[in-house]
């Protein structure tokens, strides 16, 4: 009778609603790109918190609500291109002497969870510059091991892999052609 009633106890946990609890792994992402603008020039556009429409072409309009520009712990609302969605973003370190900046997701339409970003900009030397950008996130169901479409691990990699490599494609485009 002990082991029907561990084999039951057994069965009954495997097939109760926590079984279905998982925790996603952590993604990560990592884009670079060097531009020919020397490194000041490329952080006086990117380290702009409030000026990311500027560069990126995914974001229709960016507006601070909290604080100024650059100071940490800023919030800017953020409308995307295309679909119109808004997303608001914490401006989480701002390091002008090293030129990083770290940002995460606060609310909205969020495509992923637990999102961590930083962007760098290091000196190449001979008036170039080297862009660095990674984040680390979870897909948006992290708690499952069978997220519903567009919540999967693939979706927030597609999405964030798109935004940064398109963000400093363009970001290249706009400081090279105020160079020319």
């Amino acid at each position: 009778m002990n082991k029907l009633a561990g084999w039951v106890a057994g069965a009954m946990l495997a097939l109760s609603p926590l079984s279905a609890l998982a925790d996603a792994p952590e993604l990560t992402i990592f884009h670079s790109i060097d531009i020919d603008a020397p490194a000041d020039e490329v952080w006086a556009m990117i380290g702009d918190f409030g000026g990311i429409q500027r560069w990126a072409p995914g974001t229709e309009s960016s507006r601070l609500i909290l604080h100024s520009r650059n100071e940490t712990g800023a919030i800017r609302l953020l409308r995307r291109r295309g679909d119109g969605t808004q997303v608001t973003e914490k401006l989480l370190d701002y390091d002008p002497d090293n030129r990083r900046m770290a940002y995460t997701y606060v609310d909205g339409v969020v495509r992923a969870s637990d999102y961590y970003s930083e962007v760098v900009v290091k000196d190449a030397g001979n008036g170039h510059s080297v862009v660095e950008w990674r984040g680390r996130f979870k897909r948006l169901a992290y708690w499952t091991d069978q997220p519903p479409q567009g919540q999967d691990d693939k979706s927030a990699l597609d999405f964030l892999n798109g935004a940064y490599k398109s963000g400093l494609d363009n970001l290249k485009k706009v400081l090279e052609g105020q160079a020319r």
